[in-house]
C-alpha cells in the first residue's frame, strides 16, 4: 500500500500532469472547485472549474517510484523537492479533501448551495435585500416592544435597527432572532 505525496507541477499543467500520472498507472488526485459567474452581455451563467491548490496535486505512490513520477509530463517535482527526500502527506488529509470536494463544500454554484441547504432565504445577500428599510418589532432584550427600521444587515444573525428613544433616532445592534417583521 502506497502513501500520498504532494507533487508540484509546471504552471497551468495540473490537468496534463494528472492525466499523465494516471496513464503511468498512479492514482492521482487534483483538488478542484467550481465557481459560477453571470455574463451580463450574453445573459448566461458560466461555470468554471479551478484548481484548489494551483500547481499542486496528490499522487499515491510507493517509496521507489519517485523517478517515474518526475518523468511524467507536467510534473516538476515531488515535495519538498530536490535535494530533500519526498515527505508523505497524511492520508487523512487527502481523504477529507476528497470527501469535501464530493460534498461540493468548496463550490460556489447554485447547485452546490442547494446541495448544502443554502437556499435563497437564508443567504446573506437575500437577507439584506429582504430586510433593508423594513419596519420591525423588537420582541426580546432591553428594547422589547420598540418598533424600528432595519438600517443594515451585518451577518445572518446581526442587524442594525434604528429605533426612536425620547424622540431621537438611535442605531442599535440586535440579533435577528430579537426582531419580527411587521405587516405594514
Amino acid at each position: 500500500m502506497g502513501r500520498w505525496y504532494a507533487v508540484k507541477t509546471r504552471a497551468k499543467c495540473e490537468r496534463k500532469a494528472l492525466e499523465d500520472l494516471q496513464d503511468a498507472g498512479f492514482e492521482a488526485y487534483l483538488p478542484e472547485y467550481r465557481i459560477e459567474r453571470f455574463n451580463r452581455r450574453r445573459r448566461v451563467k458560466i461555470v468554471s472549474t479551478l484548481c484548489h491548490f494551483p500547481r499542486y496535486l496528490f499522487v499515491l505512490a510507493e517509496e521507489g517510484q519517485f523517478a517515474a513520477i518526475r518523468a511524467c509530463d507536467g510534473v516538476s517535482d515531488v515535495l519538498p523537492g530536490f535535494p530533500m527526500a519526498p515527505i508523505p502527506v497524511p492520508t487523512k488529509d487527502v481523504v477529507e479533501l476528497r470527501a469535501a470536494q464530493a460534498d461540493m463544500a468548496f463550490d460556489d454554484t447554485d447547485e452546490a448551495r442547494r446541495h448544502r441547504g443554502q437556499t435563497v432565504r437564508n443567504t446573506l445577500e437575500a437577507m439584506r435585500k429582504r430586510l433593508r428599510n423594513k419596519r420591525v418589532l423588537i420582541n426580546d432584550g432591553p428594547f422589547l416592544g420598540f418598533r424600528g427600521k432595519v438600517e443594515a444587515v451585518h451577518s445572518l444573525d446581526r442587524l442594525q435597527v434604528a429605533i426612536s428613544i425620547m424622540g431621537r433616532e438611535t442605531l442599535v445592534e440586535l440579533e435577528s432572532m430579537q426582531v419580527e417583521g411587521l405587516a405594514a
